[in-house]
């Protein structure tokens, strides 16, 4: 285990080594980034990072971690305060606004998952964790509960159209937006209710 670092509390490391290993994370990969590398990106001592997380892996679950949050955070935001107003529209615009803003995070988050096994237990959590709280985020309160299978379905094709906007960014996302609702639409009309 490496030695902990005498970090003064001051020092503002931590954002730094945040920052550069997610845009290395999202640039190259977990595999093919080098603590060495994040240190020389966030201009630190690699001490500085397993002082704050310990290890590679530590600094990537509180990437993914940290980015799940503010992506739920933004969707929280953009969606009505009234449960029982409609909430699909602005809360899918608003987490395919946030990766496209974020293309980093968009590649950790969604394209490119990690290889080693505790590393996916970890993405899978993170994943698990963000479908349950876009489900709770988008769906009214009235409808909570009752539509697991069109709920399920939109999740996927939220996730789908997200990774394959990635791909197509000359797409305006109104369009990619509308297309994610004509799937709900379809799912609502003719998949049961739970």
């Amino acid at each position: 285990m490496p030695r902990r670092a005498k970090i003064r509390p001051d020092e503002p490391g931590r954002e730094k080594v945040l920052a550069a290993g997610l845009e290395l994370f999202g640039e190259r990969g977990y595999h093919a980034t080098s603590i060495a590398e994040i240190g020389l990106r966030a201009d630190i001592a690699k001490s500085v990072l397993y002082h704050y997380f310990g290890s590679k892996a530590g600094l990537y679950e509180e990437i993914a971690a940290t980015q799940t949050r503010e992506l739920l955070a933004t969707v929280a935001e953009a969606v009505p305060a009234d449960p029982d107003a409609p909430r699909l529209r602005a809360g899918v615009d608003a987490y395919l606004g946030f990766l496209a803003a974020r293309p980093a995070a968009w590649r950790l988050l969604l394209r490119d998952p990690p290889v080693d096994p505790a590393l996916v237990a970890i993405h899978e959590r993170l994943a698990h964790e963000r479908e349950e709280a876009l489900n709770r985020l988008l769906t009214r309160r009235k409808k909570l509960g009752r539509e697991q299978p069109q709920a399920g379905l939109v999740g996927t094709a939220i996730r789908a159209f997200a990774e394959w906007w990635y791909e197509h960014p000359e797409v305006p996302r109104a369009l990619v937006v509308d297309a994610i609702m004509d799937v709900a639409v379809a799912a609502a009309r003719h998949l049961p209710r739970g």
